[in-house]
């Protein structure tokens, strides 16, 4: 499963199941009840951090570290604080060294005492056990899907999820897998009752690369999307990899990509974060941009959550 780490204080609130091999966290019948009143649940969706061992390391005139902690500020500043928090990918800056994990938990210390739960997926540049090592009870005890961490996040709009499409490490190519594929199809007909949303590190990849060139993003692209594109209740699939926010319909779904919290590869790309407010007919996604003058700067996206 992505790693799922719960404040001390949110522990009494939460319940941890087993859900194909990998833990979900779910709502207690007290936080529904809190949800339902405040009529949202709010979610902060950030994504290729790349956050080195050290602080001073910069990449592309970008201090990674400083980025974090100036989004996890606030983050934990926000007049309505998201109940979780959750990373998709390239957590760490290339190989995922223990370093990197290590300043990781340190920008990430905040969240504990604000009460926000983690979640963390895994990217190209991550490398579970030095992860598994930062965040030790966060290690799954079983795993259904051999190689690859998944689970699902149950919320009182819609369910997330979460995929690992980590390849090998700092290899850019990303991969689903069959086993993981039939993991999901099987999850999502459990709960086609409610709005889901899909999420991987990688972007989609639609036509192979040339002879002799790497997959730059999902290799089994086709096959994800078929699950995807045959059952309705997929409301959206969001992912991260590119460093550009973008944000597309697809059928039934609508694909939109997070913005990088790091460095861009486009200087007109922003970077930042994204709050995600679910209530019971839509999910409304705004951009929070690091640059407050960014042309996009509060450009909002919204999903609708109706129910099948």
């Amino acid at each position: 499963m992505p790693i799922h780490k719960i404040p001390q204080s949110r522990r009494r609130f939460l319940q941890t199941t087993v859900v194909g091999g990998g833990a979900a966290l779910l709502m207690s019948s007290t936080q529904r009840l809190s949800a339902a009143e405040a009529d949202a649940t709010v979610i902060a969706l950030l994504s290729d951090t790349h956050i080195p061992s050290s602080h001073d390391v910069e990449a592309r005139g970008i201090n990674m570290t400083d980025n974090l902690q100036r989004v996890i500020g606030e983050v934990v500043a926000r007049k309505t604080r998201p109940t979780d928090l959750i990373i998709n990918g390239d957590c760490a800056y290339l190989k995922g060294l223990p370093g990197d994990y290590q300043n990781l938990v340190s920008c990430l210390a905040p969240l504990d005492r604000a009460g926000i739960s983690l979640h963390l997926t895994m990217g190209n540049h991550d490398d579970r056990q030095p992860l598994y090592d930062a965040l030790s009870d966060q290690r799954p005890a079983d795993a259904q899907v051999t190689a690859k961490h998944v689970s699902v996040i149950e919320t009182p709009h819609a369910n997330f999820f979460l995929l690992d499409s980590l390849f090998r490490v700092n290899v850019v190519t990303g991969e689903i897998g069959a086993a993981q594929i039939q993991w999901l199809a099987k999850q999502l007909d459990a709960r086609a009752d409610k709005p889901a949303i899909v999420m991987t590190h990688h972007t989609p990849q639609f036509t192979a690369p040339a002879e002799g060139k790497p997959w730059t993003g999902i290799s089994d692209t086709a096959a994800l999307m078929a699950v995807l594109d045959s059952r309705k209740h997929v409301k959206a699939y969001l992912y991260g990899h590119s460093h550009h926010w973008n944000h597309s319909q697809r059928g039934h779904f609508q694909m939109i990509n997070l913005p990088p919290v790091a460095y861009v590869f486009n200087d007109k790309s922003p970077n930042g974060w994204v709050e995600a407010v679910l209530t019971p007919g839509e999910m409304r996604l705004e951009l929070q941009t690091l640059d407050p003058k960014h042309p996009l700067s509060g450009e909002v996206v919204t999903v609708a959550l109706n129910r099948v």
